[in-house]
């Protein structure tokens, strides 16, 4: 069940980074939570700020800038930066200011990107600036893995929408790695069933009759693939075909690479049918067509 509140923009965690440019020879910082990716080749950002802010007027199309991720221990300059006007306090006191591209960037802050603003939209009371990203820098002592480094090691700060501020905690899980066991667990459910001797001939029986796969897989819950094997097995071998002994058998027999390779050849040129691979080399129609895709 769920419940409903006052419609808002309820995205999160943000992440708190801290906005620096120069204008009229003097370096300007703001505290800014509303970024995003735009694009990663090439590297594009957005970053969303409220027209009444004082840094508004220094930036421009054109204007060279840096994003800068402070970590957890810069807490309460990041707040200041966030909560005092620039028209009130010099927030470049506060850091040790260094420069590159003519953008000022915070020399304490672990992660730094130096962006050019190439578009800018106006949202109703904000603005979204568009930057492309010209450089990225990290302090030297963290480590990277493909260019990324981890966030435990950056602990930065994220802001909530309850006005508190957080910290990452430990790593949950890796890319790719959780939702392929998922997906294992769930073909382990989707595996074919067990279906008896005597189901399995029953199904045949009704397939000899004249009922069509598509009919039989929709009656019996049984995938159409599995009933043509099934039906295969049964008009080559009898009934013989569909006990546990022959499907032990089946399963069991070995072929090499080469071997694959002819009958998939010889399928191929029409010098022989499924049917007649499948008698001749004793080989379940499945396993065959998967020879095939594979070759493919």
């Amino acid at each position: 069940m769920k419940k409903v509140l006052p419609k808002t923009s309820l995205v999160y965690p943000l992440p708190i980074a801290l906005l620096g440019v120069q204008h009229e020879g003097k370096v300007y910082y703001t505290t800014v939570t509303n970024l995003s990716i735009m694009g990663e080749e090439p590297p594009v950002i957005s970053v969303m700020i409220e027209r009444h802010r004082a840094i508004m007027k220094r930036l421009e199309i054109g204007s060279i800038i840096s994003i800068n991720y402070p970590d957890t221990t810069m807490i309460d300059k990041a707040d200041l930066c966030a909560s005092v006007s620039g028209n009130e306090f010099d927030k470049s006191t506060l850091f040790n200011t260094e420069h590159l591209l003519e953008a000022p960037y915070i020399d304490e802050c672990p992660v730094v990107l130096v962006a050019e603003i190439i578009d800018i939209v106006a949202i109703k009371r904000q603005k979204v600036f568009v930057c492309d990203v010209r450089r990225t820098l990290i302090d030297e002592k963290i480590a990277v893995d493909r260019n990324i480094p981890s966030m435990n090691i950056l602990d930065p700060i994220i802001y909530g929408r309850d006005g508190k501020y957080y910290k990452i905690g430990g790593v949950i899980g890796k890319t790719g790695l959780e939702g392929r066991a998922l997906y294992q667990d769930i073909k382990k459910h989707m595996a074919p069933k067990p279906y008896s001797f005597h189901f399995k001939l029953k199904v045949c029986e009704e397939k000899e009759a004249g009922k069509s796969y598509r009919k039989l897989a929709q009656e019996y819950d049984v995938y159409h693939e599995t009933i043509e094997d099934w039906y295969a097995l049964y008009s080559m071998f009898g009934r013989e075909g569909l006990t546990k002994a022959f499907a032990k058998k089946l399963a069991s027999t070995r072929f090499t690479r080469r071997e694959k390779a002819d009958i998939v050849d010889k399928i191929r040129r029409g010098e022989m049918t499924y049917r007649e691979a499948c008698q001749l080399h004793t080989v379940s129609l499945s396993r065959l067509r998967n020879w095939m895709k594979k070759s493919r």
